[in-house]
């Protein structure tokens, strides 16, 4: 394994140990990552640039608004925002009686999947739980479920079998989501196998929507994902300040609600 996958995939697991417990001794992560107290402080001075985590007094917290977006949480979190950003998003979506949609993990993307329940001319393909968990609520059998591992982090399947099915599917478009844009030319992952289906769902739709509220504009990611001109479209709320507007309105088109 590459030294940026073991350093990804350690931020990974001190994501995972504060998403079911939000606060945690430095002291800990050190024991339970047997690593280093001068790595975690590496770690977590990195994740605290960019918006994931705080540090005080040895401790470290996760981020409300970061805990949000990376679990199943219906939270009231800039969710008129990101209510608008899906109901844009269903507008440019293909028509026709059998549309596979592939939809990523996220907050916002599940969202969109809230309103694509109810659409009989819409086929699904995604990769997260929770997307799937609206569909059998509903008792829509028009959902495909890429399966996989499940991460606790983001409630999403990846690794092999995954990857694998993904390649397998050709969809009309894809919905993409991102936890940050933070020094990234696109959207970015929270790890390389996030960053691995994204390139998927990219290479296998005949349009690529990214979908993200805009407070991401002051969050980082681990991982490069998709870069700007990958994008046919990228959709987000009037609070995206102007440098990012203009950084993503030089790459592809943007539509802010």
């Amino acid at each position: 394994m590459s030294k940026d996958k073991r350093l990804c995939e350690r931020r990974n697991k001190i994501l995972e140990a504060l998403s079911s417990r939000h606060t945690l001794l430095v002291s800990d992560l050190v024991a339970e990552l047997q690593v280093s107290n001068e790595t975690i402080r590496k770690d977590l001075i990195e994740m605290e640039k960019q918006g994931m985590v705080e540090r005080k007094h040895g401790r470290v917290n996760l981020l409300i608004n970061y805990a949000d977006d990376l679990m199943y949480v219906r939270t009231t979190t800039n969710q008129s925002a990101k209510e608008r950003i899906a109901a844009e998003t269903i507008k440019h979506l293909p028509e026709g009686s059998s549309v596979f949609v592939g939809l990523d993990v996220g907050n916002t993307v599940w969202h969109v999947a809230k309103l694509l329940v109810s659409d009989p001319t819409k086929i699904v393909v995604t990769s997260s739980l929770d997307a799937a968990n609206i569909y059998a609520e509903a008792g829509n059998p028009r959902l495909y479920c890429t399966g996989g591992q499940l991460r606790e982090v983001d409630r999403g399947f990846y690794g092999y079998w995954s990857l694998q099915n993904l390649k397998s599917i050709h969809m009309s478009v894809c919905i993409l989501g991102t936890v940050g844009i933070v020094n990234r030319d696109g959207i970015g992952a929270v790890s390389f196998d996030d960053r691995d289906a994204k390139l998927l769902y990219a290479k296998n739709s005949d349009m690529r929507i990214a979908i993200f509220d805009s407070t991401k504009c002051a969050r980082g990611t681990l991982v490069e994902g998709l870069p700007w001109e990958a994008m046919d479209l990228v959709i987000s709320d009037t609070g995206m300040p102007e440098a990012d507007r203009e950084r993503i309105e030089a790459k592809t088109r943007l539509v802010l609600v």
